[in-house]
């Protein structure tokens, strides 16, 4: 088995154990394959690496709602290839993670509207009532006292409030709307948020333990992941401490980690591996929906009848692929599903300095590195040059991003107003806004993001096949254990 892995990772195999491959080397490094009797090998620490990188990207994935008639190998397929973008490229999966994040708690502001509203239609006073009536309608507002206590108390069981675990329940697809006579297609928190407001919905009567009962969030492949997570991270302390040689593979799991950690934090209130969504049924069709909507809804619609509201762009799949003559995402429309790909809206706010200061910490890990020893010279410049350009288009990238962004939002418009006073209260019109959605991706940016996104591709690809190219030749001391013992006081 150790021979098949050596082939396959392009390794030369001579068979040697430590002590041999130490009296071979007189270069002080030791090449092939190493086996462990007197350290750790080569299969040790292949194994540590990639057992830790699978875990990272397979448990922290948390993919929307499929469709219904998918079966599990489109689920496999597709978790697949998003496992492998993971690889590739760890932060742009964080920064969807985080975009999710963002319009999650968006809607949880949005709908504090529609509670307000409830709560008042439910507590009406009649200033003609009796005296009995008075004294009814006091310990009515006592009970609804003591009941917004407990509700404080116990969270959200019992009061079906919108929590952050619907607004993600909703805008990964949980949601699906079955109008008279029309095809069901599943609606975001927007979309749901105009059809409750307009009485075309009842408020779903779901708690956010409920929500979260439709996760399939496993306990034990979580705690796995910490325990491996946080056993490796103490390792490369140790090795650090001890001035041990840690290898490129080490370095490159090591940034996996720290990504899988903040999308946990990022992911921790979105529901895991939801298979069946929940079904809203509406009295009318689409068609009396869209008529009662009035202008708004009289272009034809792309993804959904409802794009009116929010259209899901830009998306990869559904938007950008089909310009580029690849094959494309979902082809029913309406869409039985929402595509995982919607480019992420973050805004100015905490959340985008934050994702922009980790990205560039993600980045700068390579130059980590910078100084190792390599195999041969020229893999360490092209790791030199591999690691400025992974952070230069990281830079280019949040440059045109942000600035794009800015303008879809009106953001530099309303500074300009707020700035220079001319009379405009720095808000644009949704027809203005709606004309800037459609350009959600100007040609400048294309133009700009191609060859940065061809450069970052290349270089990210080298240092991925560069981990592991360089395990057929390291320094002794990389394959020294961590002496434990050393960190025990002794008295």
């Amino acid at each position: 088995m150790a021979r098949i892995i050596g082939l396959l990772l392009f390794i030369p195999f001579p068979h040697t154990t430590a002590a041999d491959a130490r009296n071979d080397t007189a270069h002080g490094r030791r090449d092939g394959w190493v086996s462990q009797p007197d350290g750790r090998g080569t299969f040790d620490i292949l194994w540590s690496c990639l057992f830790t990188i699978f875990l990272c990207t397979w448990v922290s994935l948390h993919l929307n709602v499929p469709a219904g008639h998918e079966q599990y190998r489109h689920l496999f397929f597709r978790k697949m290839r998003w496992m492998v973008q993971a690889i590739m490229a760890p932060e742009f999966v964080l920064a969807f993670a985080t975009g999710q994040k963002v319009e999650a708690r968006k809607s949880v502001d949005l709908f504090k509207s529609l509670e307000i509203a409830r709560e008042n239609s439910s507590t009406t006073v009649d200033t003609a009532a009796s005296q009995q009536s008075r004294i009814q309608s006091i310990r009515k507002s006592l009970s609804n006292l003591v009941a917004k206590v407990d509700d404080k108390l116990h969270g959200d069981e019992k009061a079906h409030r919108w929590t952050i675990r619907h607004a993600f329940y909703a805008n990964m697809g949980g949601f699906v709307l079955q109008a008279r006579e029309s095809a069901p297609f599943p609606i975001n928190a927007k979309q749901l948020h105009w059809l409750i407001r307009r009485g075309y919905l009842a408020y779903p009567k779901m708690t956010a333990k409920e929500v979260w009962d439709k996760s399939k969030a496993d306990g034990f492949q979580k705690l796995l992941t910490c325990l491996q997570t946080g056993w490796f991270i103490i390792q490369i302390v140790g090795r650090a401490i001890q001035k041990l040689p840690i290898t490129t593979l080490e370095i490159t799991t090591l940034s996996f980690v720290l990504c899988t950690l903040v999308m946990f934090t990022q992911w921790a209130n979105k529901p895991l591996d939801v298979e069946s969504p929940t079904v809203l049924t509406s009295a009318k069709s689409i068609a009396e929906i869209l008529i009662e909507a009035g202008s708004a809804a009289n272009e034809p619609y792309k993804q959904t009848p409802l794009d009116f509201i929010d259209n899901q762009s830009p998306s990869w799949l559904t938007e950008v692929q089909p310009h580029l003559r690849f094959r494309t995402g979902p082809r029913m429309r309406p869409l039985p599903r929402f595509t995982n790909d919607r480019f992420p809206v973050i805004g100015a706010g905490p959340d985008a300095v934050f994702l922009f200061l980790f990205t560039m910490a993600y980045c700068g890990l390579h130059f980590v590195a910078w100084d190792f020893d390599f195999p041969t010279s020229l893999e360490r410049y092209l790791w030199h040059a591999s690691s400025i350009a992974i952070a230069a288009c990281a830079f280019v990238f949040w440059v045109c991003e942000t600035y794009q962004d800015g303008h879809r939002l009106g953001r530099w418009e309303a500074w300009y107003a707020k700035l220079f006073h001319n009379g405009r209260d720095g808000r644009i019109n949704t027809m203005e806004k709606n004309r800037r959605t459609r350009r959600f991706i100007p040609v400048w940016e294309v133009i700009i993001m191609t060859p940065v996104t061809v450069v970052y591709t290349l270089a990210r690809t080298y240092i991925v096949v560069e981990v592991f190219l360089s395990q057929r030749s390291l320094p002794i001391g990389a394959f020294d254990t961590v002496q434990w013992s050393e960190f025990v006081p002794h008295f």
